[in-house]
């Protein structure tokens, strides 16, 4: 029985010990995915004709600030100023073929962020890594 518990404790202590190894080892860093901050860049303020209903019905006007949350600071420089025109473009373009109703739903607001966060990142050629999503600051209707 003495023997036993000698041989457990020993197992015991080797597998303590294995594990303070592995989290001492693994926690130098060089493994480590970086978290990288999240940038903001606030696309210039919209005003746009949002249908109201079906095809012959009338519009109202939206006003929109749209603000994209991302990761790589070359964006800031590089891509977002070459690309205004058509952000603002993509942006106009979507609400121009949605509706106040689609707008307005259950969730709707997340559903858009989310389809306009996608297209963003279709028009600029990069992931989701890159292009977390979409803020919307102002979101006003008439």
């Amino acid at each position: 029985m003495k023997k036993i518990l000698i041989i457990g404790g020993i197992a015991l202590v080797l597998i303590i010990g294995g594990v303070v190894a592995f989290f001492m080892l693994s926690g130098n860093g060089e493994d480590k995915v970086e978290d990288l901050p999240e940038l903001k860049y606030a696309v210039a303020e919209q005003y746009v004709n949002i249908p109201v209903g079906g095809e012959d019905a009338s519009t109202k006007i939206l006003k929109i600030q749209v603000t994209i949350v991302y990761t790589d600071e070359t964006y800031t420089t590089d891509v977002f100023p070459m690309k205004e025109d058509e952000i603002q473009d993509f942006i106009n373009g979507y609400f121009r073929d949605s509706s106040l109703e689609t707008v307005n739903r259950k969730n709707g607001k997340e559903r858009v962020k989310e389809e306009i966060t996608e297209g963003l990142r279709e028009l600029l050629e990069t992931d989701a890594d890159n292009i977390k999503g979409v803020l919307m600051p102002q979101f006003i209707i008439q």
